[in-house]
């Protein structure tokens, strides 16, 4: 179905935060040249110059939580003292003009004393320069998971590494804050945020707008949030701040993932894996914590019914821009890594890639794992599917390299979600509590409505609530909308139906309550308004289990560059809500999984001096290097959530980047151990 959310986008009218009247002043940041150094501030010139202006003086020590268990702590709004990497913010100035603003904020003086950077896991971890003194290492939290026992086995060991990336977001972070606390942003989960904000700014009110994607790097505005409002409560002005790209690039602090492995596979010589372990270290960049790396516990074996098995991981902080929640908030580099380990396997024993997978994939699901429970699906189907494509494997006698992959993904995390159903003037109303981010959760609140009450969907629209007014609401996060989304929207047509029953006496049928005497009265003639909260809450955190089996094309080109050709994807969505709409997520999620295994990452020099500071530094793709995506939708429905959906946002990251790096070894015949790819 034609998506019904974006007319207004198309036409230019998204009102997105830099397209709402305002009047008032404006923020400009002041940031740090330098990725590690003690620094003093000198502001009189640019007080005298007529700026307004905070620095690390005017903030209270902001001690933050983790969100949705993946996010990084909350950072102070700004530097206290010591910086701890490039673009952190030090000062706020504020001014009448954008322009001037900024003019201003050059001016500002700030004297560094420079510290030696740590740039990378190797040198964090020999605490010769710590990022942390008060902690006294650089590893600033540990946790291993243990399940079974080792067994005596055929045993390899592999070190990989996965590079930082970046969300990206068509539009960057933007606040408006006011002196009463209210804030209108892009933030990402805007009434938990809000409940954040309140404990520093008091009450506050959090009006979410349309956000030109996230990725879960929004969840990473608050700390702005934060500044903007302590500010314009201080001076009593409204203030504006929109982010740069470069400022994204540099201090986001939203990046992905940046992961160093060591895994140690024990193996029978029929190919049965019978344990995994995996040491992991996570680059957190300058924070004391950040969750990517715990979310893998949800499926430490994967699709793989392995019980023997050992997660250790060791948080390690360097001098770089602390990372957030990016798509998938951390499965994807598990994935990744234990799809080359199974290629590793079967390599070693000399068997075909497929036949490895086949042998240690689920049978029979539900399935009960050490650390999980998974509720559905056939993931050998899927890889049956992949591996009688002869049309594309036929392709290696041309000289192309092909790479299959399987995997599954831990979606929807318990929790709750509601939504207000509100009838008015011959039509109904979806309130939910967060701005759009793109995916098509409100194409989706309206056909849903219209399936439910069996009304056109014309006659449904969507408004977005504020923080105040929403019901209960966290939004996107965690693949979770098309359950708890289908969940609320359920239990509050069910109510609103009930309650004008009530009043009619009618028997309700076809968008129309039909009275024993026969009268039909229609169910948008009435005036009426009921929330729903959906709540769910597993044998573990997570409910729902997608499974995936990708294949990938690729071929080096006369200048020796690699460039995928074609990526197969066959997923296991439950029941799809939206087919279209599954296939849309599904392809923009395959396409960043393609993009972080060839393109996109984070640079830094020995100085710890980013360089990547622009999308063509940084090896943002366009569409011309992503190939053609072919979605196949294989349903296995969920007995256990709403209409039997799965979450299927993130699972198309980690299996698209495994299938092409597997494509690459098979093209180059030799081993991937990183990526991005190098053709070297």
């Amino acid at each position: 179905m034609r998506r019904t959310d974006l007319d207004q986008v198309i036409l230019g009218k998204g009102n997105y935060v830099d397209d709402l009247d305002f009047k008032g002043f404006y923020g400009v940041f002041v940031r740090s040249q330098y990725p590690h150094a003690k620094f003093k501030l000198d502001v009189s010139s640019v007080l005298e110059k007529g700026a307004k202006i905070k620095t690390d003086a005017d903030f209270p020590q902001v001690n933050g939580e983790k969100t949705e268990n993946e996010g990084t702590m909350l950072t102070l709004p700004l530097a206290y003292k010591k910086v701890r990497y490039l673009g952190e913010p030090i000062a706020l100035v504020i001014s009448e003009d954008p322009y001037k603003a900024t003019d201003l904020a050059e001016l500002v003086s700030v004297d560094y004393e420079q510290l030696p950077p740590v740039t990378n896991i190797d040198f964090a971890i020999k605490n010769e320069v710590l990022v942390f003194e008060e902690i006294g290492s650089n590893e600033v939290y540990r946790k291993t998971f243990e399940y079974g026992k080792m067994p005596s086995d055929r045993q390899l060991d592999l070190e990989l590494y996965w590079s930082r990336s970046s969300g990206n977001p068509i539009e960057t972070f933007g606040v408006i804050a006011y002196p009463d606390g209210t804030i209108i942003s892009n933030v990402q989960a805007p009434q938990f945020q809000a409940k954040e904000i309140e404990k520093v700014l008091g009450k506050s009110r959090v009006i979410p707008v349309r956000h030109g994607g996230s990725f879960g790097s929004k969840f990473s505005v608050t700390k702005y949030a934060l500044a903007l409002g302590l500010a314009s409560k201080k001076f009593g002005i409204p203030i504006k701040w929109l982010e740069t790209r470069t400022e994204h690039l540099e201090a986001s602090n939203s990046s992905g993932p940046e992961r160093k492995f060591n895994v140690k596979a024990h193996f029978l010589s029929d190919g049965t894996v019978t344990g995994l372990e995996f040491k992991i270290w996570e680059d957190v960049g300058s924070t004391l914590f950040n969750g990517q790396a715990f979310k893998p516990t949800g499926i430490i074996a994967g699709p793989y019914k392995i019980t023997n098995l050992k997660y250790d991981v060791s948080l390690v902080a360097t001098n770089k821009n602390p990372p957030g929640a990016f798509r998938g908030a951390g499965t994807p580099p598990h994935t990744w890594a234990l799809e080359r380990t199974m290629d590793a396997i079967a390599d070693d024993l000399g068997i075909d890639r497929s036949e490895i997978r086949k042998k240690n994939l689920l049978s029979t699901l539900p399935y009960e794992s050490p650390y999980a429970f998974y509720d559905s699906g056939n993931p050998r189907q899927l890889l049956e599917l992949a591996i009688s494509r002869s049309d594309v494997f036929s392709l290696r006698k041309k000289g192309f390299g092909i790479g299959i992959a399987c995997s599954t993904d831990p979606s929807t995390p318990s929790g709750e979600e509601g939504v207000r159903l509100t009838i008015k003037n011959g039509k109904v109303i979806v309130g939910i509590g967060y701005g759009p981010e793109g995916q098509g959760n409100e194409h989706l609140a309206k056909i849903l409505t219209s399936k439910l009450l069996s009304i056109p969907v014309d006659l449904v629209d969507v408004e977005i609530l504020d923080s105040e007014h929403s019901p209960t609401s966290f939004g996107p996060g965690g693949s979770r909308m098309a359950v708890f989304m289908a969940g609320a929207l359920k239990g509050a047509a069910e109510e609103v139906i009930s309650k004008v029953r009530r009043r009619t006496g009618g028997e309700y049928t076809e968008g129309y309550f039909v009275t024993r005497k026969g009268e039909k009265i229609s169910l948008l003639s009435m005036d009426e308004e009921v929330s729903y909260v959906f709540s769910l809450q597993g044998k573990t955190r997570f409910n729902a289990y997608p499974f995936a089996c990708d294949i990938a094309v690729v071929r080096s080109d006369e200048s020796g560059i690699i460039r995928p050709v074609k990526l197969i994807v066959y997923l296991d969505p439950g029941t799809p809500l939206d087919e279209e709409l599954v296939k849309e997520q599904v392809i923009g999620g395959s396409a960043i999984g393609i993009s972080v295994a060839l393109y996109e990452k984070y640079i830094y020099n020995s100085e710890g001096q980013l360089l990547t500071t622009s999308l063509s530094d940084y090896g943002m793709p366009t569409a011309v290097e992503i190939p053609q995506i072919e979605v196949n939708l294989v349903p296995t429905p969920s007995p256990y959530t709403p209409m039997g959906a799965k979450g299927i946002g993130e699972i198309p990251v980690g299996v698209a980047a495994a299938a092409v790096t597997s494509a690459v070894e098979d093209l180059m015949k030799r081993r991937i151990r990183e990526v991005p790819i190098t053709s070297e």
